[in-house]
């Protein structure tokens, strides 16, 4: 009989099943073109969550984009894109790949730096360098060697000496840390990225738009915000300059902070900035309708009356008052669910609704239309007809609420990053070997290096050390 074999399964290769499976995801990590591929995906995702303004209300986007494209954006989540798991996943991605990258090239890096000191000096090595020069001087090698010693000393080299025979051989070195720009520029980036995923995970954006004396409450705050005051600036041309809020922060009933934003100037209070945004006129309120009188049998309206929004007027020269309730901008009417909407925000085909009463009873709760007057009888049984002869619109100041806390960790990484920049693009790795042959005459010194990058600046700088050597 067979005996079971009690071992972990092989691949080909001699290894466990989960060790080839962390073989393949590693290598996977460790690709340049799944960096690529992340970082094409994030600019594509960014640019879809740049030109879909986020966190607007579900109604804005119907009228924006239409009923059609708002479900597609509300199923992707395009309204809430960077909250959204697909932005998350390509953040935690793209971190992982760093870190990979980062683990696969600096530990060797790391030993080979550490242990350059420790490597063999041969003689013969000045010789095979296309960075070398050559000097002979009329002093004992001692002497030469002092000079070489004292003329690295001067450009900040670290040095080490050795003896191979008669040669006397000196070992220079400098910028090493250049070397680590491209591991700290890592790390920045993982700092960014993760200032980010904290953000997405624990911050929010929101929007709301509200109205001169309105009051919105905050997400996740124990305080509210108060609009003042809206108004917009303008340029002699009549163009618009700028446009503004006054905005007072209330903490439980008291006034704490009051500040005048724009755009590019936001508040910022307990963690929480508030932009100016946008602006525009409301169209589900105005701020007030002239309604007017018109009996029936009489060609013209009598002269209208100003009637301010959720206000119940006296209509002069009859027995009714009314109330304006509401207002549409684009009247549209579903009749399977017998609900009243705007088909745009844009004022097409503007109506009010009005409550009218006569004496202290409710009568009538009509729409009446600015382009059609008397389409429908405002008060029905009756000789007397309500007319829309204008209205005033309701400006509201359009408010972006960010709550971010992982904007320090981001900031930090920025701070990283230049520090990884200057190491890799200003700080050079130098390493030069210097050979002193003496004959008893006179003294040859050959001297013969490498650097990481700009050989210009390494070529000068070994002819500075020479001319120092040759005129000490």
């Amino acid at each position: 009989m067979r005996k079971k074999d009690n071992k972990v399964s092989k691949g080909a290769e001699g290894k466990a099943w989960y060790q080839a499976i962390g073989s393949k995801l590693w290598y996977l990590f460790n690709s340049l073109k799944l960096t690529l591929f992340v970082l094409i995906t994030l600019a594509i995702v960014s640019i879809f969550g740049t030109v879909i303004e986020q966190n607007l209300p579900a109604e804005d986007y119907v009228a924006r984009y239409g009923e059609k494209w708002a479900r597609v954006i509300f199923y992707l989540h395009l309204n809430d894109l960077f909250h959204s798991f697909t932005f998350q996943a390509l953040l935690a991605a793209l971190a992982l790949n760093i870190i990979v990258c980062t683990f696969e090239r600096f530990p060797p890096k790391w030993k080979a730096l550490l242990n350059h000191r420790s490597e063999k000096f041969d003689p013969n090595i000045v010789d095979r360098f296309s960075n070398s020069e050559t000097v002979s001087l009329k002093v004992p090698a001692e002497t030469a060697k002092g000079r070489v010693l004292k003329a690295f000393a001067r450009k900040k080299f670290k040095t080490m000496t050795f003896s191979s025979g008669s040669d006397q051989l000196v070992y220079a070195w400098k910028g090493i840390i250049g070397r680590f720009g491209s591991d700290v520029t890592h790390i920045s980036l993982l700092l960014i990225l993760l200032g980010a995923i904290v953000g997405s995970v624990a911050g929010y954006k929101d929007y709301r738009a509200v109205y001169e004396g309105g009051t919105i409450k905050i997400p996740k705050a124990d305080f509210k915000l108060r609009l003042d005051k809206f108004w917009i600036d303008y340029y002699d041309s009549g163009q618009i300059k700028q446009y503004n809020s006054l905005l007072t922060v209330m903490e439980n009933g008291k006034e704490v902070l009051h500040k005048q934003i724009w755009v590019n100037e936001p508040l910022y209070f307990k963690g929480i900035r508030f932009y100016q945004s946008s602006y525009g006129v409301a169209w589900d309120r105005v701020n007030d309708a002239g309604i007017a009188i018109k009996k029936k049998g009489e060609s013209d309206p009598q002269a209208p009356v100003t009637v301010k929004w959720e206000q119940l007027v006296k209509m002069p020269n009859s027995k009714y008052s009314v109330k304006l309730v509401g207002y549409t901008a684009d009247f549209a009417y579903d009749e399977a669910t017998g609900t009243v909407y705007s088909k745009s925000p844009d004022a097409n085909n503007p109506a009010v609704k009005l409550e009218v009463y006569e004496g202290g009873k409710l009568v009538s709760t009509p729409w009446i239309f600015l382009k059609y007057p008397g389409i429908f009888p405002a008060i029905p049984n009756s000789d007397t007809d309500l007319v829309l002869e204008g209205y005033h619109g309701e400006m509201y100041s359009g408010i972006s609420i960010n709550r971010d806390p992982g904007t320090n960790i981001v900031w930090l990484g920025a701070a990283v990053m230049g520090i990884g920049f200057i190491l890799a693009f200003f700080v050079y790795h130098r390493r030069v070997w210097v050979r002193i042959r003496g004959n008893g005459k006179s003294t040859e010194v050959k001297i013969g290096g490498m650097i990481n990058k700009n050989n210009f600046v390494f070529e000068r700088e070994i002819k500075e050390i020479l001319d120092s050597v040759k005129s000490d």
